[in-house]
C-alpha cells in the first residue's frame, strides 16, 4: 500500500502558558516576568510539530474542546504543518491547558496542568484505512483506541513509537506493541526500584524491554545525555552543551526527531545522536516548539557548531504576538 502519511499521532494536545522567571515567588508578592508567551503543547503533539518542521508529513488524531485554548492550540499545530484533519471537537467541552514555569534560578521548570473535560478517542473513532496509509505512528498513551491504531499499522508493514514519561501498567503491560521504547529518566529509575534492577546495569535493565518485544530501547537522562540498545549493540551519547533557556518540550521534540531520522533510515545510535542535537537547539529559545530548527538549521549546527537563529526567532516573535 502507498504510505501517504510519514507519521501519524495519537494523543491529545495542549494549550501551553510558557512563563520565564527567576525564581518562584514566596506566597503574597509579585514577580516579575521575563518572558511569556502562549505555543501549543503536549508529548504527542510536538513530537509531530518538531518532526513536520524537519520535513515529514504529518497529521494528529486526538481531541480538544471547542473553547479558545482548544481553537488555539489546533490554529499552532496547522502552523507547524501538522495536518488536523482527524481531530474532533467536542461542543461545550473545555481542552487541555498547562502553565509552564521555567525558572532562570535553577534551570528547572514546572508544570501546572488542567485536563479537558472532553470525551476521549474511542476505537470505532480509528479509520484503519487511515491508519495503514502511514509509515508509522507515535503515542504516549495506551487504550483500546490506540492499541487498535497500533495493531493496525503494523499489519500494514508500519511501526510504532512510545514517549515514556512515567512507569505505568498502561505502558508496561504493552511492551509487545512498541517498535521504538523512549522512555524518560523517571521511568527508569521507577522501574529499576519497581524490578529490584541495579540502576548502573544500563544495558541489562534495557534488554529486559527488549525481550517483552521492543526493538529499540532508549532512555533519556536529560544533562547526562541518553543511552539505548538495539539489535547486539548498546550506546552511550552525551548531552550537547548549549545556552539553555528553556527545556520545556525537549523530551517531545526528542521524540519527533527520532521518528524523522528512522524513516530516513538512520539505525537507532545515528537516530539517538540527531535527536540530542535536535533538542539541544530546541532548548535555546521559550517553550516547547519556538526553537524547533529545519534540517537546515539543524545540519549547519552540526557542521559548524553555530545556531542560525533567523528562522528560529520568527518563530518566537511569532509566538510572542499570538496564536491567532
Amino acid at each position: 500500500m502507498d504510505k501517504k502519511i510519514d507519521l501519524i499521532g495519537l494523543g491529545d494536545p495542549f494549550l501551553d502558558l510558557v512563563i520565564e522567571i527567576d525564581a518562584l515567588p514566596k506566597s503574597n508578592t509579585n514577580c516579575p516576568m521575563h518572558e511569556r508567551c502562549f505555543q501549543g503543547g503536549g508529548n504527542v503533539a510536538t513530537a509531530l510539530a518538531a518532526a513536520s518542521r524537519l520535513g515529514l508529513k504529518t497529521s494528529l488524531i486526538g481531541s480538544v474542546g471547542d473553547d479558545l485554548f482548544g481553537k488555539m492550540s489546533l490554529s499552532d499545530l496547522e502552523y507547524n504543518g501538522v495536518d488536523i484533519s482527524k481531530m474532533i471537537t467536542h461542543n461545550n467541552k473545555k481542552s487541555n491547558f498547562s502553565v509552564c514555569v521555567a525558572e532562570r534560578a535553577v534551570k528547572g521548570k514546572e508544570f501546572i496542568v488542567g485536563h479537558g473535560d472532553f470525551e476521549q478517542i474511542e476505537p470505532e473513532d480509528i479509520d484503519e484505512e487511515y491508519i495503514r496509509s502511514a509509515k508509522m505512528l507515535h503515542t504516549g498513551l495506551i487504550t483500546p483506541a490506540v492499541i487498535k491504531a497500533c495493531e493496525c499499522i503494523h499489519k500494514a508493514g508500519g511501526k510504532v513509537s512510545i514517549d515514556a514519561p512515567y512507569y505505568k501498567p498502561f505502558v508496561y503491560e504493552n511492551y509487545k506493541h512498541f517498535d521504538i521504547f523512549i522512555g524518560s529518566e523517571m521511568y527508569y529509575d521507577e522501574m529499576c526500584k519497581v524490578k529490584g534492577f541495579n540502576k548502573d546495569e544500563y544495558e541489562k535493565n534495557m534488554n529486559t524491554l527488549r525481550d517483552e518485544g521492543c526493538e529499540i530501547v532508549i532512555f533519556t537522562f536529560g544533562a547526562d545525555g541518553c543511552r539505548g540498545v538495539w539489535e547486539d549493540k548498546y550506546f552511550e551519547i552525551p548531552a550537547i552543551e548549549v545556552d539553555v533557556v528553556d527545556t520545556t518540550g525537549a523530551g517531545d521534540v526528542f521524540h519527533g526527531a527520532f521518528d524523522y531520522a528512522y524513516l530516513k533510515g538512520m539505525n537507532a545510535e545515528e537516530c539517538a545522536r540527531f535527536s540530542t542535537a535536535v533538542s539541544a537547539i530546541k532548548c535555546t529559545r521559550p517553550g516547547g516548539r519556538s526553537g524547533i530548527p529545519t534540517l537546515a538549521v539543524l545540519e549547519k549546527f552540526l557542521e559548524t557548531g553555530k545556531i542560525d537563529y533567523s528562522e528560529i526567532d520568527e518563530r518566537v516573535a511569532h509566538y510572542k504576538r499570538g496564536i491567532i
